[in-house]
């Protein structure tokens, strides 16, 4: 590093604009890193994530960044992390504050844990449904659904408490009035290829239903502790969400029951045909909730209400 660079990592005590103080590191993903810090004037803990120097100077980044505050602010809901604010550091560095979370992201569960119930996999699907179901009625498509970018906390007496974060290449659809341009063209592959819907892979036009197919891909993990298709080579991945067959989730963990009428709903989020899928994320949750009577009072029909709030 030069002399009289300023550090990578911030210390403790740094301020960043009028009202907060950075306390200490938790979490550095090589482009960003977030930090606990404290909005002073109010003594609130917040999550503060500031862009790495390095891609400070990089235009197209910067813009994402910047594309990434805007998607998230523009989606309110309580399964949605909250971004309250945006600056620059001193050096130049974009950053944005969100709302602090006590908790762990849905993978680290999952690799402690392994295949989980459907007893405690359904309302943590309605949640990650009712979540990107806000984004789509703002014409934001997350584009990059998977368990690192859903954490878990525990509210309200819930322990699986969701919310669904890291909007950092969403697309903002014509239309939602929003000031940034697209930032990607067709033809231009962006997302985590685990977790890609066919026509992500293919590098075509990308809708609400290819975050579906995403949650088909994070529902299929969360029942069996596998997803569908793995390799350490990504392309071989793509290859296999753009022509190959699910297997069937007896298959892949054949120490795991699963319903018939689950697997059904699942492999319909997972059709290569778009127009096969839920036309919603809403009526996913329609079908995962079909079982369940309405008028009987419980965590399921109250997660049901997610949906009617705007």
């Amino acid at each position: 590093m030069a002399r009289g660079a300023p550090p990578e990592i911030l210390p403790p005590g740094t301020r960043l604009s009028k009202h907060y103080v950075i306390e200490t590191l938790i979490g550095d993903g090589g482009m960003a890193q977030v930090y606990r810090g404290e909005h002073e004037t109010i003594a609130r803990p917040v999550a503060i994530k500031v862009l790495s120097a390095g891609f400070s100077r990089t235009p197209s980044v910067v813009v994402r960044f910047l594309q990434e505050a805007r998607a998230s602010s523009k989606v309110r809901h309580e399964n949605v992390v909250e971004i309250t604010d945006f600056g620059e550091t001193d050096d130049g560095r974009p950053f944005m504050v969100m709302e602090f979370l006590e908790g762990e992201d849905l993978s680290a569960t999952l690799r402690r844990e392994g295949a989980l119930p459907w007893e405690r996999v359904r309302p943590m699907l309605i949640q990650i449904l009712a979540a990107l179901q806000a984004a789509h009625d703002q014409r934001v498509i997350h584009r990059d659904v998977k368990p690192e970018n859903i954490f878990r906390i525990k509210r309200m007496g819930n322990e699986d408490f969701l919310k669904v974060f890291d909007f950092g290449i969403a697309k903002v659809l014509k239309g939602s009035n929003d000031p940034t341009k697209p930032l990607t063209l067709e033809g231009e592959v962006m997302g985590t290829p685990t977790y890609m819907s066919p026509e992500q892979c293919t590098g075509e036009r990308v809708d609400a239903r290819s975050d579906l197919y995403s949650v088909g891909i994070v529902a299929y993990e969360m029942i069996t502790g596998f997803t569908p298709f793995e390799s350490l080579e990504p392309a071989r991945i793509m290859h296999a969400h753009v022509y190959e067959d699910v297997p069937d989730m007896a298959a892949a963990s054949p120490g795991v029951m699963v319903e018939a009428r689950v697997e059904t709903v699942i492999r319909r989020a997972l059709e290569k045909d778009r127009d096969e899928r839920f036309s919603s994320a809403r009526e996913m949750a329609d079908a995962l909730l079909a079982d369940v009577d309405p008028q009987v009072p419980g965590l399921l029909n109250t997660l049901r209400g997610l949906f009617r709030r705007k």
